[in-house]
């Protein structure tokens, strides 16, 4: 009875934001309204904000809005997952702000505990885990956030995180408008500010492999409109003016420098990769980045930054791109 009596008390009190940017996800988005009408936790309102769909994402928003009054659906030409993010932040009325993607899904308890534990831990922002699961439901992999210094830095996504929304407001948190790194820029940002972060061991995200998105296909290859300097300069910018985590940013970026060059040239030409590599690299000497690679680092992200870090030192990048990209 105490802990019926607690939990209404915490509903009562503590509302809820759900941000969902959808563009094209008609196949996939009922499943992940409908984890969310089953969530344990009720006091919620979803902002599902249509980024200019071509299929019939909108009229199942429009669907969803007319049974649950809790659910705000709002309508826009298509401005990208940056703009539309931000939009919503200003829409929300909730105490708290949770995002999550329009093709992923909820375990049914995820709101509640994410709002338990951090009411519990007086946090501004609580990080947990995610798994990657296919149209199976099979799990490819997860990763769970540990208590360190460096564990934030394992989920960077805004999702698989409950933020204040006054902390938000009071820090001007925005996406950055670009087609890639948004997110990261995002949360590097927040990850730079004194406030209070904690993670918790709990994984309720189910982060869906969809060979058709936007993230999965938009950096496949190099793209001509993307120039990844600016993006490391923003987050350059970040680190620069951050009176913390100074290391931690510095192996960050480096990090995603890497994973950029790996991930995007694995299907271009080496011609293309080398040209890229040559520019990053260039971009690394730089800015001379002193770092080591943190102890809770994943071994899964570790290993690749050693060994291509080895490749360069022994100057071998042309020969690997030569047996590495597939373009």
């Amino acid at each position: 009875m105490y802990f019926e009596k607690r939990k209404d008390f915490i509903m009562k009190k503590n509302k809820v934001s759900l941000i969902i940017p959808v563009y094209n996800s008609a196949l996939y988005i009922e499943k992940c309204l409908e984890s969310i009408v089953n969530q344990t936790y009720k006091n919620i309102e979803v902002i599902a904000i249509d980024d200019g769909s071509k299929d019939q994402s909108l009229k199942l928003l429009k669907r969803y809005a007319k049974k649950y009054n809790y659910f705000k659906v709002y309508s826009q030409k298509n401005l990208g997952v940056a703009k539309t993010r931000n939009k919503a932040i200003s829409l929300a009325t909730g105490d708290y702000i949770m995002f999550v993607d329009n093709d992923d899904f909820l375990e049914k308890d995820y709101i509640e505990k994410y709002i338990t534990e951090i009411l519990e831990t007086k946090s501004d922002i609580l990080i947990g885990g995610y798994q990657r699961v296919n149209s199976k439901n099979k799990v490819l992999f997860y990763a769970m956030p540990k208590n360190t210094s460096w564990g934030k830095y394992i989920v960077v996504a805004p999702w698989a995180k409950i933020y204040k929304k006054q902390v938000l407001l009071e820090n001007q948190a925005e996406f950055l408008n670009y087609p890639i790194g948004e997110d990261v820029y995002f949360s590097l940002n927040l990850y730079s500010k004194k406030i209070k972060i904690n993670t918790f061991q709990y994984i309720g995200y189910n982060w869906f492999y969809n060979e058709l998105s936007v993230s999965n296909t938009t950096q496949k290859g190099f793209n001509e409109n993307i120039d990844i300097l600016f993006l490391l300069n923003k987050l350059w910018e970040i680190k620069e003016h951050s009176n913390k985590e100074q290391e931690n940013m510095s192996y960050y970026i480096y990090r995603y420098s890497i994973w950029y060059l790996l991930f995007s040239g694995r299907n271009a030409t080496n011609e293309a990769f080398i040209k890229e590599f040559n520019s990053i690299n260039a971009w690394l000497k730089e800015k001379k980045l002193k770092f080591k690679i943190p102890k809770s680092e994943l071994l899964k992200y570790k290993l690749p930054i050693i060994i291509f870090t080895m490749i360069i030192k022994l100057k071998c990048v042309k020969l690997f791109s030569k047996i590495y990209c597939k373009g």
